[in-house]
């Protein structure tokens, strides 16, 4: 079979970048959308000359190949109702003759799963298990986003994945899934139960150990990322336990529960209640004045029949967006833990810029206590759960909201560009001198931003000894402090409040 034009001129820009290590000519997403409309014909030869290649080494070339990947992915998602699918046997080559160029063969992966047809799955599940990739969430996630696929193509040749920690929470929790959305009528890992029982009960034992541990500094990272995994898998099996009404697992579940995990121990709540436990009712109810598991903890009680029981305090609106907060500077993203307080700034209820009805806001000033240290800022929930890591505590409830809109809103008119001080263009230097002659000493020209037509220069400058920033817009010049506090407002801070300000007073 022979190579398209299209396919052979990708190729030849592959290959000049890998050796070369050349970055692709700009127009290199566009020369690659004829994979979209390719017939799957014409796709074979581009998978079977990415298997007689080696894996690509380059930051380049791993780019560059992962891109066409993902237009294989998407294309298989687009087409999967189609039944129009890429052989699985060619997918499973590539995968196999890539072993360990993870970020970009695990595209493979993922085009698999999207397919759902029953050899496609069967591939799927024997090369996931088989040989893992570092980031199996890509690969797994479009069967928690579908329901148009049989679960027994992927089971139970998946659950012999649990014994790798990379893949365990993601295999139980789409088992969990397959039962829970009822395409399967009995759990995949019902045969297991006494395996997982038995997971579960070493899970917690080792937990136990890890709570009573002194907390040296040498060995603390090191037991946050074993109580983060265990803890994370620990949930699943929970869930999993309950699903199959394991009640051989009770003693399990109510060891949980004596942990000072709150996530998990609202998790044991929840899986004894739904064994028939009433004495576990009592642990949920009040986890639910816990901030950083209150949603789930009221979700759990909707469903449990328990909602009227909880205290009205924790079900407000105010509650529930201090829950939001909480639960967003908890993700391994942001803090990693909850915060020590959380305390209401401001709420109001206006219009946002994405949102055709007005929405409620709260901005909550959260601290975190270590030992005799501590650090504050101010985080927003409502239109979104955010915040920034320049201090918003001294801005006014006014600015703090200008802050997050101007972060928030997404319009292709709206943007920044940042300005090399050593090359000024001439726009900028005339704005420079404007600005100088207006009193101000012009530090440092940090970046010029668009709106709807509109040009500002953001310059870092000083006034009357004060540092801060300086924002010119046709005529007008405005003047924003850089604070006391520690981390200072950054250049692209001081825009976004002053476009924030724009946006909301156009809105409102």
């Amino acid at each position: 079979m022979g190579m398209s034009t299209d396919l052979e001129q990708m190729l030849a820009v592959i290959d000049f970048a890998t050796e070369e290590n050349q970055l692709p000519p700009r127009d290199w997403e566009a020369s690659i959308a004829w994979i979209q409309s390719a017939e799957t014909d014409d796709l074979i030869p581009l998978l079977e000359a990415f298997t007689i290649r080696p894996a690509p080494q380059t930051p380049v070339a791993q780019n560059l190949v992962a891109t066409v990947l993902q237009q294989l992915a998407w294309r298989a998602g687009s087409r999967a109702d189609n039944n129009d699918t890429l052989p699985p046997q060619h997918l499973a080559a590539l995968y196999r003759h890539w072993h360990g160029a993870d970020a970009t063969r695990v595209w493979l992966l993922r085009c698999l799963a999207l397919q759902y047809d029953h050899n496609s799955l069967t591939t799927f599940a024997e090369l996931l298990v088989s040989d893992p990739p570092v980031d199996a969430a890509t690969a797994l996630t479009p069967l928690f986003q579908s329901k148009n696929y049989d679960p027994a193509a992927l089971f139970p040749r998946l659950l012999d994945g649990l014994s790798y920690t990379s893949l365990a929470v993601l295999i139980l929790d789409l088992a969990n899934y397959t039962v829970r959305e009822e395409l399967l009528d009995q759990h995949p890992a019902e045969d297991r139960q006494s395996e997982l029982t038995q997971l579960l009960g070493g899970l917690v034992r080792e937990l136990e150990q890890l709570e009573q541990k002194p907390q040296a500094a040498a060995t603390r990272p090191n037991d946050a990322e074993r109580v983060s995994e265990s803890v994370s898998l620990a949930v699943s099996l929970c869930d999993a336990l309950a699903l199959i009404g394991s009640t051989s697992a009770i003693s399990q579940l109510y060891q949980a529960l004596e942990l000072r995990h709150r996530r998990l121990r609202l998790e044991a709540a929840a899986s004894l209640i739904r064994l028939g436990e009433d004495e576990a009712q009592q642990a949920l109810i009040q986890l639910a004045g816990e901030p950083v598991v209150r949603l789930r903890a009221l979700a759990y009680a909707q469903e449990l029949d328990l909602v009227d029981q909880i205290d009205e305090k924790y079900k407000t609106p105010i509650a529930e967006a201090e829950a939001e907060v909480a639960w967003w500077l908890a993700q391994p993203t942001q803090m990693g833990i909850p915060p020590t307080t959380c305390e209401l700034v401001d709420s109001r209820t206006q219009h946002w810029p994405g949102y055709d009805a007005p929405m409620p806001c709260f901005l909550f000033r959260f601290t975190y206590q270590f030992g005799n240290s501590q650090y504050s800022n101010v985080a927003i929930a409502g239109p979104l759960t955010h915040a920034f890591a320049t201090s918003f505590c001294d801005l006014s409830a006014e600015d703090a909201y200008a802050g997050f809109a101007g972060w928030h809103v997404d319009h292709e008119e709206i943007y920044e560009v940042e300005i090399d001080p050593a090359n000024p263009t001439p726009t900028v230097t005339e704005y420079v001198g404007r600005i100088e002659r207006d009193g101000y000493e012009v530090l440092t020209p940090s970046l010029l931003g668009f709106f709807l037509g509109e040009q500002t220069l953001v310059a870092k400058a000083v006034r009357d000894g004060e540092p801060g920033y300086v924002l010119l817009e046709n005529t007008d010049i405005y003047w924003r402090p850089q604070g006391p506090d520690d981390p200072q407002l950054l250049a692209v801070d001081a825009y976004g409040i002053h476009k924030g300000h724009k946006l909301l007073r156009a809105f409102n």
